[in-house]
């Protein structure tokens, strides 16, 4: 297996399978149906989904499911026009669904949104107020107040910036929210998606291999430190994303010394579990010809069963290979 081929198993490993595409909309119609009930206090006008799922830059497992709750402004506001608390809200919305007996025991506060956890899958309920002439208000980090998003238009520039790219984008995003997802989410979900337009746009690229290699590459220019719970955090996120580039001309220079292989787990000391070393058809291949004696090493360091330097023949289990 090469490098190329190893990556694209990983990108179809940790991508949404359509079985959990269908269970996830079963799913948010259950979710839609009780934030709209016009009984349950909470004055929700309409839902959408934006987020990683919208987006399809969603990864498994599935935590990363936004909700969008439009609130009814004039429900929510006091006599002299002003919001509640995002507080208040977030409270409001939590104990109602806490309560609902689909969701008992299954609802807590992810500031700044509702999270209803599922066996299987997360969603975040994130409450908003519609502002006219575009785009809404969000609560803040700290929750002190609302704050100005415009999710829409992040959904279209992605989409404007895959295309322009023959829709090699969003896998390379997914590879970097997993590799993100081992630093507990360290670079907010759609900040990882906003760097990848700002490079994307000057630069072109041919793979997932090129691709992943240039937003890290060119991260550190275009994070922004006010998107980071603070300063350190953003030091922090540098500092990893720095460790990566490294690792990667590392590997780039194994592939460059005909030593694919040990490219191939330098990928996966970043990437980890799901990054793959080895086809499974190749496994079959090589378990086969460890118990035939025809497994060979070749010069590179790779395993073939046509060339190189024979291994004995063995029986039972096999460094992960077994004869079954």
């Amino acid at each position: 297996m090469t490098l190329l081929q190893a990556i694209n198993r990983f990108i179809d490993n940790i991508s949404v399978t359509d079985r959990q595409e269908s269970s996830i909309r079963v799913s948010l119609d259950n979710i839609n149906y009780y934030l709209k009930n016009k009984d349950n206090g909470l004055y929700v006008r309409r839902t959408f989904t934006n987020g990683s799922y919208e987006r399809d830059t969603i990864i498994r497992p599935l935590n990363d499911i936004d909700v969008f709750a439009i609130l009814d402004t004039e429900k929510w506001q006091d006599d002299f026009g002003r919001l509640p608390n995002p507080q208040t809200v977030l409270t409001t919305i939590k104990a109602y669904l806490d309560d609902v007996p689909d969701y008992k025991g299954k609802v807590k506060q992810d500031r700044p949104c509702v999270t209803v956890k599922l066996s299987d899958k997360h969603f975040d309920i994130l409450p908003c107020f519609q502002v006219y002439g575009g785009g809404y208000q969000i609560p803040n980090h700290d929750l002190s107040g609302w704050t100005y998003s415009y999710p829409e238009k992040l959904q279209t520039d992605l989409d404007i910036i895959h295309k322009e790219r023959y829709y090699k984008v969003k896998p390379v995003i997914k590879a970097v929210k997993y590799w993100n997802r081992d630093l507990d989410k360290l670079i907010l979900s759609y900040h990882i998606e906003e760097v990848a337009i700002t490079i994307f746009s000057i630069y072109d690229f041919k793979n997932f291999q090129e691709g992943i290699e240039l937003w890290f590459k060119h991260a550190g220019s275009y994070l922004i430190s006010s998107t980071f719970k603070s300063y350190s955090q953003y030091e922090k996120a540098i500092e990893k994303v720095n460790r990566v580039v490294k690792k990667l001309e590392e590997a780039a220079g194994k592939c460059s010394e005909t030593k694919e292989s040990e490219a191939i787990l330098i990928w996966k000391d970043i990437f980890g579990r799901d990054f793959p070393t080895i086809d499974p058809e190749e496994a079959k291949n090589f378990s086969k010809a460890i118990s035939e004696g025809t497994l060979k090493v070749a010069g590179t360091g790779l395993l073939s069963t046509v060339s190189g330097y024979s291994i004995g023949a063995s029986r039972g289990y096999h460094g992960g290979l077994s004869k079954e």
